[in-house]
This record gives C-alpha cells, sequence and structure tokens, in this order.
C-alpha cells in the first residue's frame, strides 16, 4: 500500500535526522552523493509532520521513484525518495503524452501531514493512444494543480514544487551560466518559477554556487517579505533576498516622489557618466603651497603645491576613497621630508591632526555617497561642471536640481535617487560585493541605473530575470525586454523565455482583463488561461460619497468567508477607505507598511505587482487609469485575484474600457471610424459583416461560420469591439497612408483563399 511506503519513508526521515553527519551515501554519482549530502545536512530544517512525496513515476525500465522536496534513505542508505531537483526527478514534470520520457506511468498524491487521501494517475500509453485518436489535443489541466490554485492565500507565497508544469520545469532546470529573461502574463507562475530555479542550480552547482552568493532581489519590501518562506521551505536557509532600495541604499529612507519626466532622467545610464565625473570634480589641485601645522607647536610646514599637485594627479584613476587614504600619506611624507625626516615610512605623530585633515580635505574631501548625491543635486554648478562633455542639457539640469534640505535627515530622498547613492557607493569604495547567481523579479520596471547596479554585483553574468512587458509601468516602462538584454549584457548567452498558461486568474476575471490588455500592451501574447472559480466579476456602482461604505460591506463579505482579502486603490482613496474600515471596526494592512497581513491588506496599484489574493476588490478604476501608464496598472490590479473580483466605482465613471460608455477612446491611434485614401472612406463593424470595407474597393470579410455577434452579452460584444478595434490599429499604424489600402487588398485576398 502507498500509506505503507509514506509511513516507512516518513521513520526513515525521523531516524536520519536524529543521527544526521553521516556523508558516505552509496546512491547515485559522486556529484549526486554531494547533493544528497548537502539536503541531508539541511534536514534539521524538515518539518516531520510534512509529506515524505508528493509524486511517483514508474519508468518502463522497471524502477520506481518517489518524488519529494529532499531526498530520503534509510538505514542501509537505499534512497527511498529522490527529491525533486535530482536529474533523475526531471521526467515527473517534463513527461508528456507526446513525451513520456520513458515513464509508464505518473502517480500524483493528495496528502496531508502525510497521510494519503487520495492519488491520480497518469498513464503515458494511454494518453498517447488517445493523442493519436484525436486531431487536436490538449494535455489535461492537473487536477492537483487546480486544487493548489484553489487554496486560500495567507499573505506568503508557497513553492509549488508539487504542481510544476512540463514548461514551466524546463525553464528551471536551464544551464546555470546565461542570462535567462523569463516572460510571463499574470498568474503563469514565472516568480516560483525562479525560486525554484535558485533551488535546483544550489542542489547542482554546489561546487561552484553556495546559498550564500545567491542574491533574490524583489521591487519592494511588501513583495520580499511575500516571498521570503519559499526557499527555506525548499531547504535553501542562507539565500539573501532583498528589496531592491535596500540593496541600492541600505538605510536611506524614501519619503518623497517627483514626476515621471525627473525619475527617467535619473534612471537614464547618462547620469554614470554625470556620478563619475562629478566625483571627479571634487578633487582640486593646489594653487599654492600646502601648509600643514606640527602638533602641539604654532609653527606650519609647507609643501610645494607642484609636488602635490603631481601626486594628485597620479592618483585620480583610483577608487576615491583608496586615493584620497594614498594622499593622506603622500601629505605626511612630504611634510615630514620638509622638516629634514625620513621620506619613507614617515609617522603622523609629529603633524597636529586637525590641520592634516583640513589641508587634505580641501584637496580630496571626506565624502559619503548620501552625501555627495545630495551636495551634486543641490548645486546647480556642480550638475552644470558634471554635465560638461555629455548630452545633459541646461534643462535638465534645472530639472535635476533640488535644493538641500536643512539636514541631511531631512532629504527628500526618491526610488530614482538610490540608484545614483549606489553609483556614487562604486565611485567612492569600490565594487561591492559579487555573487554567482542573481534572481530579478518584476524586473519589467527597471531603469538603466537600477540595471547597471545589479549588473556590478554578478560575478559573470549568471542570472535570471522574470517579468511581465505588460506590466511595465515606471518612469522608465519598456515595451521589450531590449534594455534589460543591452544592461545585463556578459560573455554569457542570453535567451528569452516564455510562460504561455496562466494557472492562477480565472477565465471569468481574464475575460474582463483581457481587452485592457490589447489597449495597454498591443505587442503582448494573453496567456492562455487553463483554470475557472465558477464565479463572475461582481460590479457595483454607488454615488461617490458612498463608495468607502460600499467598499467596507464588500470587504466584510469576503472576509467572513475566510478569505484572504486585497483592495486595491489609489493612495489618495486611502483616507476615506480607513474612515470607513474604522466605522466597520475592520482590521487591516498596508502595503506601504512593507507587509501584508493574513486577513485585509490595502495595496496601491503599484505595490500589488506579483502578489495574489483570495478576492480582489479594486476601487474606482477610473482613478487608476488616470494615473501614468494605467491601463496597465489596471491590468495589473485586475489580475491579483484566484477566485473573486469586485470592482467598485462611483457613478458613471467606470472606464469605457470596462464596458462603461459606448466607446473606447485611445490617445495617439489612428481613428479607423473615417480612413481617407484618396476620397475612399472605411468603417469598422463586428461578425458577420465586414471587418473594413473601403468604397468601391474590396471588402475584407470574416469566414461565413462567423459567429452572431449580435446575440452576445454587452460585455463579451465590448470585448470583441476593443479587440478588433485594436488589431486594425496596429495594422494601420505599420504602414504609411498610401499604403493603407494595399494592406486591405491583400487582407482580402488572404480571406478569401482561406474561405
Amino acid at each position: 500500500m502507498e500509506q505503507d511506503y509514506f509511513d516507512l519513508a516518513a521513520a526513515a526521515r525521523e531516524e536520519s535526522v536524529a543521527a544526521r553527519g553521516v556523508r558516505d551515501w552509496s546512491a547515485g554519482t559522486a556529484a549526486e552523493r554531494r547533493a544528497f549530502a548537502r539536503s541531508f545536512g539541511n534536514q534539521a530544517d524538515i518539518d516531520l509532520d510534512a509529506n515524505v512525496a508528493f509524486g511517483r513515476m514508474d519508468r518502463e525500465d522497471g524502477e520506481v521513484y518517489y518524488v519529494g522536496k529532499h531526498p530520503i534513505f534509510d538505514s542501509e542508505k537505499n534512497l527511498l525518495v529522490v527529491n525533486w531537483q535530482s536529474p533523475a526527478a526531471a521526467a515527473y514534470n517534463q513527461a508528456t503524452a507526446r513525451d513520456p520520457q520513458g515513464l509508464l506511468r505518473k502517480r500524483e498524491f493528495d496528502a496531508q501531514h502525510n497521510r494519503i487521501k487520495a492519488f491520480q494517475d497518469t498513464v503515458f500509453k494511454e494518453l498517447a493512444q488517445a493523442v493519436a485518436e484525436l486531431e487536436q489535443w490538449e494535455t489535461p489541466t492537473d487536477d492537483n494543480l487546480l486544487a493548489a490554485m484553489s487554496e486560500k492565500r495567507n499573505g506568503q507565497m508557497a513553492d509549488i514544487v508539487r504542481t510544476i508544469q512540463a514548461a514551466q520545469d524546463k525553464i528551471v532546470r536551464m544551464d546555470k551560466d546565461r542570462l535567462l529573461i523569463v516572460q510571463g502574463g499574470p498568474g503563469t507562475g514565472k516568480t516560483a518559477v525562479a525560486l525554484h530555479r535558485v533551488s535546483w542550480l544550489l542542489f547542482n552547482y554546489q561546487e561552484d554556487l553556495k546559498p550564500a552568493d545567491v542574491l533574490v532581489i524583489g521591487p519592494n519590501p511588501t513583495f520580499t517579505l511575500y516571498i521570503r518562506r519559499v526557499l527555506p521551505d525548499l531547504g535553501d536557509n542562507d539565500v539573501l533576498q532583498q528589496a531592491l532600495p535596500e540593496m541600492l541604499a541600505p538605510g536611506t529612507e524614501v519619503r518623497a516622489t517627483e514626476s515621471p519626466e525627473v525619475a527617467a532622467l535619473k534612471g537614464s545610464a547618462i547620469m554614470a557618466d554625470i556620478i563619475a565625473t562629478g566625483l571627479s570634480d571634487r578633487i582640486r589641485e593646489p594653487k599654492a603651497s600646502v601648509r600643514i601645522q606640527q602638533r602641539s607647536s604654532g609653527r606650519f610646514i609647507e609643501i610645494p603645491a607642484e609636488l602635490v599637485a603631481n601626486r594628485i594627479r597620479a592618483l585620480r584613476s583610483e577608487v576615491y576613497l583608496e586615493g584620497r587614504a594614498k594622499l593622506k600619506t603622500t601629505l605626511i611624507e612630504l611634510a615630514n621630508s620638509q622638516n629634514g625626516r625620513l621620506i619613507r615610512g614617515a609617522s603622523a605623530d609629529l603633524l597636529d591632526p586637525k590641520s592634516l585633515e583640513s589641508a587634505l580635505s580641501q584637496m580630496w574631501p571626506q565624502l559619503n555617497p548620501q552625501q555627495f548625491v545630495r551636495e551634486l543635486l543641490g548645486s546647480k554648478e556642480r550638475l552644470l561642471r558634471a554635465a560638461a562633455g555629455t548630452e545633459l542639457r541646461a534643462a535638465d539640469v534645472e530639472l535635476l536640481h533640488r535644493p538641500m534640505a536643512a539636514s541631511m535627515a531631512a532629504e527628500p530622498w526618491t526610488v530614482a535617487d538610490l540608484a545614483l547613492i549606489d553609483e556614487a557607493a562604486e565611485g567612492l569604495r569600490g565594487a561591492p560585493d559579487l555573487f554567482g547567481h542573481i534572481v530579478i523579479d518584476e524586473a519589467q520596471d527597471l531603469s538603466e541605473m537600477q540595471l547597471m547596479a545589479i549588473r556590478r554585483r554578478s560575478r559573470n553574468g549568471s542570472m535570471t530575470v522574470v517579468g511581465d512587458i505588460a506590466q511595465s509601468t515606471g518612469p522608465s516602462a519598456m515595451d521589450d525586454w531590449d534594455r534589460v538584454e543591452q544592461m545585463l549584457a556578459s560573455s554569457l548567452p542570453c535567451s528569452v523565455e516564455e510562460l504561455e498558461h496562466g494557472y492562477r486568474v480565472p477565465r471569468e476575471v481574464f475575460a474582463l482583463a483581457a481587452p485592457v490588455l490589447a489597449v495597454a500592451a498591443p505587442h503582448v501574447t494573453p496567456p492562455l488561461v487553463t483554470r475557472s472559480a465558477h464565479a463572475d466579476p461582481q460590479v457595483s456602482e454607488t454615488q461617490e460619497e458612498d463608495l468607502a461604505g460600499e467598499l467596507a460591506n464588500i470587504v466584510v463579505h469576503h472576509s467572513g468567508r475566510g478569505r484572504f482579502v486585497g483592495v486595491i486603490a489609489v493612495a489618495e482613496l486611502w483616507d476615506d477607505i480607513r474612515r470607513a474600515f474604522e466605522a466597520e471596526d475592520i482590521q487591516w494592512s498596508e502595503s506601504t507598511s512593507g507587509g501584508l497581513s493574513h486577513a485585509i491588506n490595502l495595496v496601491t496599484p503599484e505595490a500589488s505587482k506579483g502578489l495574489e489574493f483570495d478576492a480582489v476588490i479594486v476601487v474606482h478604476p477610473q482613478r487608476i487609469v488616470d494615473l501614468p501608464h494605467g491601463e496597465r496598472l489596471l491590468y495589473i490590479a485586475l489580475t491579483r485575484t484566484t477566485t473573486r473580483l469586485d470592482i467598485v466605482y462611483p457613478t458613471g465613471t467606470l472606464p469605457a474600457i470596462l464596458g462603461g460608455g459606448s466607446a473606447v477612446e485611445r490617445t495617439g491611434d489612428p481613428d479607423i471610424s473615417t480612413l481617407n485614401d484618396g476620397g475612399s472612406e472605411a468603417s469598422l463593424q463586428v461578425g458577420a459583416s465586414p471587418i473594413v470595407q473601403t468604397t468601391g474597393g474590396p471588402v475584407v470579410q470574416l469566414p461565413a461560420a462567423a459567429v452572431d455577434v449580435d446575440a452576445l452579452s454587452d460585455f463579451d460584444r465590448q470585448m470583441v469591439d476593443v479587440v478588433v478595434q485594436n488589431i486594425v490599429n496596429e495594422m494601420l499604424s505599420k504602414v504609411t497612408e498610401p499604403l493603407q489600402r494595399a494592406v486591405v487588398q491583400e487582407l482580402n485576398r488572404l480571406l478569401e483563399v482561406g474561405k
């Protein structure tokens, strides 16, 4: 019986944990034995009530493997459970009907506290026969995956090792030495894939990569806290996980915002040159003799200016603070030489310390990164000198200039300032600690300066970068991964992989989000959604003064059913929401505090990236759309849920893109309702009617089997309208006006051939 095997393995696991320290395993290759030893060494952290395995593989050669998070051996050192990171376990997730990879059967266990409740078998021979009998085949969705996606959330991300799908597993197991960029829409599992890849790399590259050699970077503290338990749950405890602000400028509090224009300028690579030139500009050669007072004496020693200037010129290429220290040594030697002492190894004891430091600082000031950036941005003169020889304009200097606050503690640091501080830190102190592998999550918003800061921490360019271009919304928003490839490039190969299947967001929700994606990022292919929550999104209209109260009622409804709730609203609405929550005695947490509760959370659209909730309530979506990159932020907000979605809005404010109004307005797109070409007119229609019709010209038609669009619901019709409109807009925007008619003619010919 399977339960007997689970009991046997559990007993062996408990015995091995009690007797950990044994290292002379005989199973597997030498590399696997070393890997097993490492995992065995970490077993003190294993929950002894956890399931010993989540699956079983029956191979064609008769071998049977149980697959779990950790390897388990019996007292004779026989392998009872193989850990999922090992090469032997790769077939468990990668086997398909078309490529069973030597498996006869895969068994997936539904167990809790090591007690098996049920299991599900996939017999690959039977699947292959079914595929052969079908003209079209879609791999059936894993029941365990659907169950995992339906589980309630608790404010922390869980590992998905028991539900990793074939496409995800192939990315997890790619070679270490590469720049791997993973594009994935909401709910495709890109974050989990990246973290499980870390665990896989640590197991399979132990001689090259230790946990302390890996850095995982998240966009903000809320996200970092959300994912922090995944790697320890997989047995990897010493991986450094940092929020980007913490990595760039530890201890520096962001307390201000600035315009997207200023933030984008600070994020551009040109600022690296500004920082370097600005640092060099702080070093001054003396115009007159350098005077240093003797200790306990009114007598001064004078050092000829040319001697000091020559030494400064020789030291300019040094790391700033190292060069300063060497100049100090030179001043001591020259002072003692002028006083008749030995030049080499002379002591500073004969010189007044304050006088020495004063003379040194006039030529080579003592600086820290924050001080330097504060003084650079606070002086137009310094900025202009630093910008000499660059493409920076006088107008850019005006944008960058910020009067210094009364004190360093009061300086209004912004997010974009942090990368400048990090750049200054390298110039002042030299390169930071290096890592053998770096994971970057939510990478689609990174500026050039932020990418440079990450690259300088990489030992050889080995990185895993994950994100979604459709969710790129910052001041340095991007429409493709080219910038990331360029800024993180090394001698290692680079590849962009795409996760196509969405496992988290329900079909009902994505039907609402799809038209938003079509407008927000028309070049991005939407994920193929695999699951249903059997619950349609709920849209609530209310008077503006009742908005927060209606929201509180919806929150109480979801919370009362034990759901992990995310309330997504622009920050300007938070005061009203807080008052409504307090009036109803609702306890909640806020994303601005850096963490999530297990129940109710108030989150800005920007901070919601990468998070997921059982129930999401999007408040006043038009206020989200009004933000820079508002359609993308709305798309993000709509796709944070695993089960329920509510939208609550003041009367008359529902964005057209969500079904409000009669048409979708798009700034900057061609007006396809009246496309003129030599006096011809064009019209957009949907359904069995022509898509584009030109007077006296060809007609582009849908196939005869087109659906009756008039029979669709209002919402579905609106979604069709938006998608078709975007297709035609995109098509016509690719060519000049004289060629648009030719495009219509060619489309007509192709569709006629296909009918």
